[in-house]
């Protein structure tokens, strides 16, 4: 019956369909300087409306709680940069002691080439000089480049910024202006959908960031009692990529097993990767479920295509940002009943362990 409807689509609606879906990619891509902020500010709009509504119930004017709300996030990204900082200049101190032991291990690559391939230390030098006069020749982009990321880091946030003051100092306007654009019998349905909608952003946001605080604890106090310099830099630089599920992980777990070679010791290995492997099982199977809850329920493999996604679409940001807007779009299904087989195929199939409900019911969380 199924194949009988779709064979009997309209052809004309068919390529509405398609037309609309190639238009929203087309804005979403050629969008993104505006969009990539306005979507953060909506985000993070979404995680501090519970502290704003805190302060202006005990009196303070939305003017003031919309600004400490500018504050938190300045604060935040403010911390993360002086711990770096504070941190880099502990590194720059074992600098010296790092260059010899990469200097030794470049050493021992040098006969390990000559002994398996024949190549001797002055071709070697010889292959190493023309890739570097390629590298310096390019310098001048890689500089460029850099500097383009710092511009364009900064003036995403400066709009960030703007865009979450005055959306959550006027917020009101915006959930009425949606509730016009709907049927007066519909503006219940709608208003219960942005309520949850707003509670499953915020819940993931908030989950997220638990992760990542659990995670940078486990990870400083592991790399400290390995003995691997400079734990907490590291552990920050690890954590950072895990903001994007599944494929943060992998990426993040890199630079420690880097840093046991050039400032560590071989025998820091196997502790190393010990403590990153025991961190992510215990994230992944008690921390997030715990903290998350059922904030986004998708199947894995709709969360993997979302990332690849948002991966080409936006970049970096879109695979943070995607994967909320694809929880928004399963709600939106949730709530249309033409639209429920689509929110049952991107439904998490994926059983929740036992031991996670036992202890999301000792933590009064909902299963």
């Amino acid at each position: 019956l199924t194949i009988y409807r779709m064979n009997h689509i309209p052809l004309s609606r068919l390529n509405g369909i398609l037309l609309l879906i190639v238009l929203s990619g087309a804005i979403l891509y050629v969008g993104r300087p505006v969009l990539v902020p306005l979507f953060f500010a909506i985000l993070i709009g979404m995680l501090l409306l519970p502290v704003c509504n805190w302060m202006e119930n005990k009196g303070v004017s939305r003017f003031w709680s919309t600004l400490v709300g500018v504050l938190i996030i300045l604060l935040f990204v403010g911390s993360i940069f002086a711990i770096i900082a504070a941190q880099g200049s502990a590194l720059a101190d074992d600098w010296p002691k790092m260059q010899a032991r990469g200097e030794k291990i470049i050493a021992d690559a040098r006969n390990y080439i000559q002994e398996q391939y024949g190549i001797g230390p002055q071709e070697q030098i010889t292959y190493l000089q023309k890739g570097v006069s390629k590298v310096s020749a390019s310098g001048g982009k890689f500089f460029s480049n850099i500097f383009s990321t710092l511009t364009g880091f900064l003036t995403g946030l400066v709009l960030t910024l703007l865009y979450f003051f005055f959306l959550m100092w006027k917020r009101e306007k915006y959930e009425e202006f949606i509730l016009k654009l709907t049927d007066e019998k519909n503006k219940t349905t709608v208003r219960n959908e942005l309520h949850e909608i707003t509670r499953v952003s915020s819940q993931y946001l908030t989950g997220r960031l638990i992760s990542m605080a659990f995670l940078a604890l486990v990870y400083t106090i592991g790399f400290s009692i390995v003995g691997l310099p400079n734990a907490i830099l590291i552990s920050l630089v690890a954590i950072v990529p895990t903001i994007v599920p599944y494929i943060g992980a992998f990426v993040g777990g890199f630079f420690p097993l880097a840093m046991v070679f050039v400032g560590g010791s071989p025998d820091m290995f196997l502790p190393v990767v010990l403590i990153l492997v025991v961190a992510q099982i215990i994230d992944n199977n008690i921390i997030e479920p715990l903290a998350e809850g059922e904030s986004l329920h998708i199947g894995p493999i709709w969360t993997i295509f979302t990332l690849v996604l948002g991966e080409f679409v936006w970049g970096v940001p879109g695979m943070i940002l995607f994967m909320p807007l694809i929880a928004v779009i399963k709600i939106i299904c949730d709530h249309i009943p033409s639209l429920h087989p689509y929110a049952f195929l991107l439904n998490n199939e994926v059983g929740t362990p036992k031991f996670v409900t036992k202890l999301r019911s000792m933590f009064g969380k909902k299963t």
